[in-house]
């Protein structure tokens, strides 16, 4: 059986505010973590949602690292974090 977390506060309660995410290309929704599995939900640009994990491209960029809450990125050598909005 897979483990479970809270949704923090502040992300349910933008989940209900249009426009509450960043206007960013890449947001960060969820994250989901299993015994054997690690995925994130992504959303690239405005609509489109994707499923992730360690090792996939997604926006010129490769997961490198999956956290509660959190996705590290790996561009041109460089990294960058994505966080869930904290409560």
């Amino acid at each position: 059986m897979s483990e479970t977390t809270a949704t923090p506060d502040a992300t349910l309660a933008a989940a209900t505010v249009n426009n509450a995410l960043p206007a960013a290309r890449l947001s960060l929704l969820g994250t989901l973590l299993g015994p054997d599995k690690t995925h994130a939900l992504m959303r690239l640009g405005r609509s489109r949602v994707t499923r992730v994990e360690v090792g996939d491209r997604i926006d010129g960029a490769t997961v490198a690292a999956i956290g509660e809450g959190v996705v590290v990125l790996s561009r041109k050598g460089r990294s960058e974090q994505l966080s869930l909005p904290r409560s």
